[in-house]
């Protein structure tokens, strides 16, 4: 089941159904939808939750585990938001502690959809914090003024669309989430945007990927996270031209799924 924010009526679901229709594909489902099975000839493809069978296990659970993330990225000189290890179920890092940084954010390893980010004006109280939780393992990074944020899903090295997620002050953090209540615009990236992006699922073998890009104050663009799993409920549901575009992006998916 879900890591992160749980939708009990998930529009993904239907939206794969109808396009399974159109092309003759088999639509079956398992385990209150969230298992889909699909068969169109001998060929049988399965989706999990959000996550389609496109990417291999190992480049799927790096791009998840947001510290093995920057260290692909970094060791391809492309630029990201440092993401340290603090701790994993039983052993507690403070390595980054060499880096300096003072201001920070820290956020669960594998977490999804803003759950447990939490911001610190120290490391001491950030440590506290972690100790006290109950999540198996936590990343920290320096805190980054963000001035934007845009997602951009990347399918065999094509941007599918491109959005900017405007964000919610939660806590005393800009929190661009949009199941949190930030609210999704669509746009027409840069070249630069496009590239990085495009890079950043390259250099973690991702087929199918949702990539963060954030421009910072000082007009810097990094990669903040990568994700393998293409989760769009909250975009869909903002107007009817969205949920088209959704169904554009899984209907590309699908096709994909079946091509070979």
């Amino acid at each position: 089941m879900p890591k992160g924010e749980y939708i009990k009526d998930r529009w993904m679901v239907q939206i794969i159904k109808d396009i399974c229709i159109e092309r003759n594909i088999t639509f079956t489902s398992y385990s209150d939808d969230w298992f889909l099975e699909l068969t169109k000839d001998t060929i049988t493809q399965r989706i999990l939750g959000y996550k389609f069978p496109l990417n291999n296990s190992v480049a799927a659970q790096s791009a998840e585990d947001k510290v093995t993330a920057h260290i692909i990225l970094s060791a391809n000189n492309i630029p990201s938001v440092p993401h340290a290890l603090v701790r994993t179920k039983s052993t507690l890092y403070e390595d980054w502690k060499t880096q300096g940084w003072y201001d920070v954010v820290i956020k669960p390893l594998t977490g999804t959809s803003g759950n447990g980010v939490q911001r610190f004006d120290s490391s001491d109280n950030a440590l506290a914090y972690i100790e006290r939780d109950v999540h198996d393992g936590w990343a920290i990074s320096p805190f980054v003024s963000i001035k934007k944020e845009i997602r951009l899903i990347v399918l065999d090295q094509t941007i599918l669309l491109s959005y900017e997620k405007r964000p919610v002050m939660i806590n005393g953090l800009n929190m661009f989430n949009l199941g949190l209540g930030a609210t999704p615009k669509k746009i027409e990236v840069s070249s630069t945007v496009r590239d990085l992006a495009l890079r950043a699922a390259q250099s973690l073998r991702l087929r199918l990927a949702a990539v963060d890009v954030i421009e910072t104050e000082t007009g810097e663009y990094l990669i903040l996270e990568t994700n393998d799993g293409i989760m769009m409920e909250h975009y869909a549901r903002a107007s009817a031209e969205y949920e088209q575009d959704v169904t554009q992006v899984y209907t590309a998916i699908v096709e994909t799924l079946f091509k070979n």
